[in-house]
């Protein structure tokens, strides 16, 4: 029996697959993830789901300031007991239940990181969290997740999501490497992947040489983008139309004026697509 199942079983923790509840038992990935996150002494580090501990402890040996947020009481107690004479500090609860300000605020208000194999069910809601809703938001984030979702923040126009929109108009994405489901107890259905999301902005980043956001201009965008994604296989003028009660020539017009054809659909545009479109449909 694995070390990790057995321990488990003595816990009795049993891992939740409508969770995504998945353990990184691979020791060489669990040292490629700290060695791709560079983790250096003393700075701060965030840790979501941290388990059984295995890459806390690898955190911790890089002399990091590690806070551990583990949902599961059984697992949160039994970190807290063999973790009790490191820098690391367990916190039991839903990571999404803490606001921005109050996890700043476990690290002094300090600049801090994170670095995680987060559970499946809510990489979406996490990510959004850290990288495009909240304030203060953590420098950078490295986390092992689905390859799929992966791919799908780090995609390109012609196949961007609203989750790519989010993450890459305030930070830089990119797939460090692939890891495969063999790595983990239980063996999930996919392989995941690990994603670096770097350089996190704590305003919207615009174009060279273009105006900065005005106050509201970030919130109406999202409105209008979430407008334009309601329906991907539609065209994006029916779907505006529709959404904003808007004329279809005032959409067409907007699009002409951005250099866009008036067939375009929301996955099709780039960031800065969306942006100079958005400005020109606001000016009427």
């Amino acid at each position: 029996m694995h070390t990790t199942e057995a321990l488990a079983r003595e816990l009795g923790v049993a891992p939740s697959r409508e969770s995504g509840q998945h353990f990184l038992v691979d020791k060489k990935i669990l040292a490629r993830i700290v060695k791709t996150a560079s983790v250096k002494k003393g700075e701060n580090i965030l840790e979501i789901g941290p388990g059984f501990g295995a890459l806390t402890s690898e955190l911790i040996q890089k002399g990091a300031n590690v806070v551990a947020v583990e949902f599961d009481r059984k697992l949160a107690r039994h970190l807290s007991g063999e973790l009790k004479d490191s820098k690391a500090r367990i916190v039991q609860g839903d990571i999404l239940s803490f606001s921005n300000q109050a996890i700043s605020g476990w690290f002094g208000s300090k600049s801090y990181r994170v670095v995680a194999n987060i559970p499946y069910h809510i990489t979406g809601k996490i990510i959004k969290k850290f990288v495009s809703s909240e304030l203060p938001k953590p420098a950078s984030l490295v986390l092992l997740v689905q390859r799929e979702v992966a791919e799908r923040v780090v995609a390109k126009p012609g196949h961007l999501s609203l989750l790519a929109l989010s993450v890459q108009l305030y930070a830089e994405p990119s797939i460090a490497f692939e890891v495969p489901k063999e790595s983990f107890w239980p063996i999930p259905e996919v392989d995941s992947a690990l994603l670096a999301i770097d350089d996190v902005q704590e305003k919207p980043r615009t174009p060279p040489q273009s105006p900065p956001w005005q106050g509201g201009e970030a919130e109406r965008f999202w409105q209008i983008v979430r407008i334009g994604f309601s329906s991907p296989r539609k065209q994006l003028r029916n779907n505006l139309a529709a959404g904003l009660s808007l004329p279809q020539d005032v959409i067409k017009k907007a699009l002409k004026q951005s250099n866009l054809p008036e067939t375009s659909r929301a996955q099709e545009l780039s960031i800065l697509d969306w942006i100079a479109f958005i400005r020109a449909l606001e000016k009427k």
